[in-house]
């Protein structure tokens, strides 16, 4: 499994959010970190991202809060590196545990986060 750091290691999650509303448009499709899964992004606005995937939740739409994303990028922020797995206790107990792939993908695609080799 691949591991993934920041881009920029003094980053500030609003700000990423921020990066995010700028870097992607609605309605634009974001692969998963391993290419499986296709997200269509559907909006994103100061409160939340909306996405959806035909092969999650029937294909409804899904969404992660600003409040989510602030709480978790701020936890993933404290890894040197991380992946979905490696970081499952940043998730754990929140709304979005079971929306890191998602929120993975998006945060690649928007250049937030990058694959980095481990020595």
């Amino acid at each position: 499994m691949a591991f993934y750091s920041f881009t920029l290691k003094k980053s500030n999650p609003s700000e990423l959010w921020k990066q995010i509303q700028n870097g992607l448009n609605n309605d634009v499709i974001v692969k998963s970190i391993d290419y499986k899964i296709h997200y269509t992004v559907h909006e994103i606005n100061n409160n939340y991202i909306s996405y959806s995937a035909p092969s999650r939740n029937s294909g409804e739409i899904e969404s992660i809060s600003y409040e989510d994303f602030v709480k978790t990028v701020s936890k993933l922020l404290e890894f040197e590196t991380f992946n979905t797995n490696s970081s499952k206790e940043a998730f754990k107990g929140g709304k979005i545990y079971k929306k890191r792939s998602p929120l993975f993908a998006i945060l690649k695609s928007s250049g937030i986060i990058k694959q980095v080799s481990l020595q």
